[in-house]
């Protein structure tokens, strides 16, 4: 740079040059146009404009579980080699000077000596808004942007919903949508189902559901809350000699190679096999009780049935006897769903007629 260059340059953009960073950094049009990425509960304030580093401080964010000096190293050196490109700003909370991101951006600017970075007021309705545009605004692939990962998510998530005081499936679902955008499908619903399972025992939060959607994971955590609470855990879940079986009354057919198979060895070794399942949210006129009574008297009868046709035998009462699930001495049981009547608990059933 000559000398009228050094003219040319205002004081104010002068005070952020820098080995790494250059005149044409400061030029907000260089950089990404800031926005509120459709969170609710967020405005821009001001211009998007160069700020100093030590005009704010990093705001503590819980949807974050840490930040790694390694992967702050590893940008320094990108920055090096490739030098700076403008991409995402920085957002910083103007009623509090708190960067609501770029925590690795400011770990770089301190090895390199970067003073400022290109930075855009916003104002947060609530405590919420804030952790879910951090994670929102955080996802872009670009340089010295880290997205967050699936645990950053599940913490953000689990914060913002404690923050409400109540929770159901679906707002746990939503939650992960709005906030997960870089994550997998896979990813998303591993997260529903952990905090699904987590709130459910947590007396500081209420649900809004009457009836619980529960799968395979949720009712293990259930069993594992309710162990000494239930001895039918302890003595048939828990217990080597007893054969049991989990079963989503919803994915009935998928769970059929299953359920033959345990019922093989239970009736190999003359013993019986205790069901515990999970039915279907009821709708419209159906309701909690006749939707576990088809559990039984539709999904297995008809399982029933297929297996006595296969063997050539007769369907009648004799040979359906001949089942693990119908002998007398199982001890079915029905995870509670109904969240005003049942709670946490395990709900006696008995099959049909044969125990």
């Amino acid at each position: 740079m000559n000398l009228n260059e050094t003219l040319n340059i205002s004081q104010s953009i002068a005070d952020f040059l820098c080995a790494h960073w250059r005149p044409e950094h400061c030029d907000p049009e260089a950089w990404e146009e800031p926005s509120t990425y459709g969170v609710a509960g967020v405005e821009l304030v001001g211009p998007c404009e160069m700020k100093m580093w030590d005009e704010t401080t990093a705001w503590n964010n819980p949807g974050r579980e840490r930040i790694l000096q390694s992967d702050v190293k590893h940008y320094a050196d990108k920055i090096e080699t490739e030098g700076i490109i403008p991409s995402r700003v920085v957002y910083w909370d103007v009623d509090t000077d708190e960067t609501n991101n770029g925590a690795h951006r400011r770990g770089l600017s301190d090895i390199l000596n970067i003073p400022g970075w290109m930075h855009q007021g916003v104002r947060f309705a609530n405590e919420a808004a804030k952790i879910r545009f951090a994670n929102v605004s955080n996802h872009v692939e670009e340089l010295f942007h880290v997205a967050p990962k699936k645990a950053d998510i599940s913490a953000a998530v689990e914060e913002c919903l404690k923050m409400e005081g109540t929770f159901s499936k679906k707002d746990i679902r939503n939650e992960v949508q709005i906030q997960g955008i870089g994550l997998t499908e896979r990813q998303r619903l591993d997260i529903v189902n952990d905090l699904y399972s987590k709130f459910m025992f947590d007396s500081r939060l209420e649900t809004t559901e009457r009836y619980r959607d529960m799968n395979n994971d949720n009712v293990a955590a259930l069993l594992t809350a309710i162990r000494d609470e239930d001895p039918w855990v302890s003595q048939y879940w828990d217990n080597d000699d007893e054969y049991t079986i989990c079963i989503n009354a919803g994915n009935f057919e998928s769970r059929v190679g299953s359920i033959t198979s345990s019922s093989a060895i239970a009736a190999v070794n003359d013993k019986p096999l205790h069901i515990i399942y999970i039915v279907p949210v009821p709708n419209g006129k159906e309701t909690l009780t006749s939707k576990r009574e088809k559990f039984f008297s539709m999904h297995l009868s008809s399982l029933e049935e297929r297996i006595l046709m296969i063997q050539g035998l007769e369907v009648n009462d004799r040979n359906r006897r001949l089942f693990p699930w119908n002998h007398p001495d199982a001890e079915h049981r029905a995870v509670g769903q109904d969240t005003s009547n049942e709670g946490n608990s395990l709900i006696k059933v008995s099959n049909r007629k044969y125990n």
